[in-house]
């Protein structure tokens, strides 16, 4: 990942991504906190964050837009009327959904996450993007291939023009989950077993692996895939539900066409 300071924090960027002159990208870390609604008292501060980051990526705050990331893989597009949806906190976002695909421009897109993998697909022929909170819900319902649906669907994108990132989230070697999760990615997700991993009885799901597998699946090509080696229960530099418990903040990705 491409590094760069920021503020008293660090700012990644998926290197190939980076090289799209319309995208605009980037994934926080801390001490940003970008969710107004975690850590008590800091509402206006992670709102400050946001203006900020926006602001550096010459994107405009005021038409920041977030889904508000219910765990689902519901995918929508977002149209004029969105604009701004979800700016200043989950309470005004995109209500009951995960993920969003957009063409227009100035537009930024903000998702949170504390161990989820986020998920940006560009169209750089189309100029649209997709984004994604892809929990392991979402993972298993297939959101990386409702997210390329839809593109193609609302822009007539070709998957293979998409490039895609999969940003920092819990890696398998520390992603932990019981044996209900495992009969329902075998319900729900093909070549579940592929996912998983069994060390000393315990069941550890690859997230990264699932996602990528659907994008190589809707057609997009395997080395237009950049996967983020980060994991975030080890990496300090992330907030982890898993490693802070459920009150910790959450880092975020930021990712819109300039103006």
């Amino acid at each position: 990942m491409n590094v760069e300071r920021f503020l008293n924090a660090e700012l990644l960027r998926f290197p190939g991504l980076a090289g799209f002159e319309r995208l605009a990208h980037a994934i926080t870390t801390k001490p940003l906190n970008m969710a107004p609604h975690r850590h008590e008292g800091c509402r206006q501060q992670a709102i400050d964050y946001r203006r900020l980051v926006c602001e550096h990526l010459g994107l405009s705050f005021d038409r920041l837009t977030a889904p508000d990331q219910i765990h689902s893989h519901h995918v929508l597009r977002v149209t004029a009327a969105d604009v701004g949806a979800g700016r200043v906190g989950r309470e005004t976002a995109m209500r009951f959904v995960d993920g969003l695909v957009c063409d227009l421009a100035d537009t930024p897109i903000i998702q949170l996450s504390g161990d989820c993998p986020i998920l940006l697909i560009y169209d750089p022929r189309r100029h649209a993007l997709g984004t994604a909170h892809a929990s392991w819900r979402g993972t298993v319902a297939g959101m990386a291939t409702q997210l390329v649906a839809r593109l193609s669907a609302e822009f007539g994108c070709n998957p293979l023009d998409m490039h895609a990132g999969l940003a920092p989230c819990a890696g398998v070697e520390r992603y932990e989950v019981g044996p209900e999760v495992r009969r329902i990615a075998d319900a729900l997700l093909p070549d579940a077993e592929r996912f998983f991993v069994t060390r000393a009885d315990r069941l550890f799901f690859d997230m990264k692996a699932a996602s990528a597998a659907q994008l190589i699946r809707s057609g997009v090509p395997a080395s237009q895939i950049e996967i983020a080696p980060e994991c975030t229960i080890s990496d300090p530099r992330f907030f982890s539900h898993r490693r802070e418990g459920p009150s910790t903040g959450r880092f975020g990705l930021i990712a819109g066409l300039l103006p």
